[in-house]
């Protein structure tokens, strides 16, 4: 029996064609699909001791860095000479991606915030400022699941601390609840998340 070639070519170049079609189409549903459903599972998750006591997230310094501030306070009282404290703040990367999605911050959300104090003059400084020391490690935790009022803050003194139990409602929460642009968090002062919300 004769086997056309030229036939049997164009059938089974058609064959092939039709299975790569329909992989990459798989692997775009998939693609799709880990965007959308594990991306926050993949999350740092907060990690707890003795039922509610933060435990200090490792490695946020490789997190979506948000935003920074030079002496930002929320009290109109006189303050020290100098620019005052450098606060920078970071932002786990998939909750950055839901933000950024869907405009909402998902369960287990957690932003760090450092301060540092401003130096100059040291070694070939001669004008401006620059971050010293860190001064104070603050995390704002979004976890219904532990806390009551959805969000708690915590503070990590310099970062020394590993543990810590969140402060009084009255402390942070209330300030947040009032004057944060989106979900108790400070959006209004953090670029990178700010400029997601403007009209495309």
């Amino acid at each position: 029996m004769r086997v056309d070639r030229t036939s049997f070519a164009k059938r089974l170049k058609t064959a092939i064609l039709i299975t790569a079609i329909a992989g990459f189409g798989a692997a775009g549903v998939n693609l799709i699909r880990a965007e959308d459903s594990s991306g926050v599972q993949k999350m740092t998750q907060p990690r707890y001791a003795d039922g509610k006591q933060l435990m200090l997230p490792e490695d946020y310094r490789s997190w979506v860095y948000v935003g920074a501030s030079i002496g930002l306070s929320y009290s109109e009282a006189a303050r020290d000479a100098g620019p005052g404290a450098f606060h920078h703040v970071y932002l786990q990367p998939e909750a950055y991606a839901q933000f950024k999605r869907t405009g909402k911050f998902p369960e287990k959300t957690m932003l760090v915030m450092e301060v540092h104090k401003p130096e100059q003059k040291v070694s070939i400084n001669k004008q401006g400022y620059f971050e010293g020391d860190r001064v104070a490690v603050e995390v704002a935790l979004k976890d219904h699941d532990k806390f009551e009022e959805g969000w708690a803050y915590f503070d990590f003194a310099n970062g020394s601390k590993k543990t810590s139990t969140a402060f009084p409602k009255t402390a942070c929460w209330s300030c947040h609840n009032q004057h944060g642009e989106d979900d108790n968090v400070f959006t209004q002062f953090y670029p990178v998340l700010r400029d997601l919300k403007q009209p495309k």
